[in-house]
């Protein structure tokens, strides 16, 4: 046989003694609990039998505890009222009305965690989930809505958010040895970002769009925009940033611009929802929300 994990008598023959204790009364516990009273008899037996002592002095009319059984009863108190606020406050949070958005981490932490905090301090009636990954979400979509870059407008209902302005960007340290020229940009430490989506722009179609087709810095590559920002925050080189979704980090002087060079991103932000899922007033409430702050 397999030993449990906690060396306990069984949750019913507790719950049961728990009653009858709490009442006074076999049969009064048996009432409560929808049983007879010789099966509250029995848990309760089986449940002294399992401790070795006994938990009530029985009465012709009523029971009363034993000084172990006080003691069991002390416990069970504490212990039950504690399970039973965890109880409530889980059913409480699936009561409660959900938003749940998919987001890339880079958007999650550099955008919707800090506005998220804001709306849950104005609206602490509403749930806000957050599903991120940096890989492309599945069509059609699986949950109420997403924020996606994309450089054309997506077939799915959506709405636009924000375009946005790529600039090259470093730390303020780094940035002792800005560049000249573009020339000069081109050879600098460039870190690379390597995407599944292929719709993020990258150093190579930056530069063409500037006009420059010379050779560019291998640099080093990351996979994960989140790394490649803290990577030109650790000194490490220059990244392609986007202006208004690394706000938090220019705001903070994290990172500066490395050079004037820029241009406008070829596509915007959207917030798409999943079909039938805008008419629910909650996602009315936060959608809303969220294209007032932008």
């Amino acid at each position: 046989m397999v030993q449990r994990h906690y060396s306990l008598p069984s949750l019913k023959m507790l719950a049961t003694f728990e009653c009858a204790a709490r009442r006074g009364s076999f049969k009064t516990a048996a009432a409560e609990l929808n049983v007879t009273t010789s099966a509250i008899s029995h848990q309760v037996k089986s449940l002294e039998q399992d401790l070795g002592v006994a938990l009530f002095e029985r009465g012709h009319r009523a029971v009363e505890l034993t000084p172990e059984g006080r003691e069991l009863m002390q416990a069970l108190i504490s212990s039950f009222a504690s399970l039973s606020n965890v109880v409530v406050d889980i059913r409480a949070r699936q009561e409660m009305p959900q938003v749940t958005i998919g987001v890339t981490t880079a958007v999650s932490t550099l955008l919707l965690t800090p506005l998220v905090t804001q709306f849950w301090r104005a609206h602490p009636d509403i749930t806000v989930n957050q599903n991120v990954r940096d890989r492309p979400f599945m069509r059609p979509l699986q949950m109420d809505m997403v924020i996606e870059y994309a450089t054309s407008k997506p077939k799915e209902d959506c709405v636009y958010l924000f375009g946005d302005e790529l600039i090259p960007l470093c730390s303020p340290r780094f940035r002792e040895c800005a560049p000249s020229n573009i020339e000069e940009l081109a050879q600098s430490s460039l870190i690379h970002l390597e995407a599944v989506e292929k719709k993020w722009t990258n150093w190579a179609q930056w530069f063409e769009m500037l006009g420059y087709s010379g050779p560019i810095s291998a640099g080093q590559k990351v996979n994960n925009y989140t790394i490649a920002l803290q990577l030109a925050q650790d000194d490490a080189g220059v990244v392609l940033g986007w202006k208004r979704l690394s706000k938090p980090l220019l705001d903070d002087h994290k990172l500066v611009p490395f050079s004037h060079h820029s241009i406008e991103a070829p596509g915007a932000f959207y917030l798409l929802f999943k079909d039938g899922a805008r008419k629910r007033p909650e996602m009315q409430v936060f959608s809303e929300w969220l294209l007032k702050q932008n």
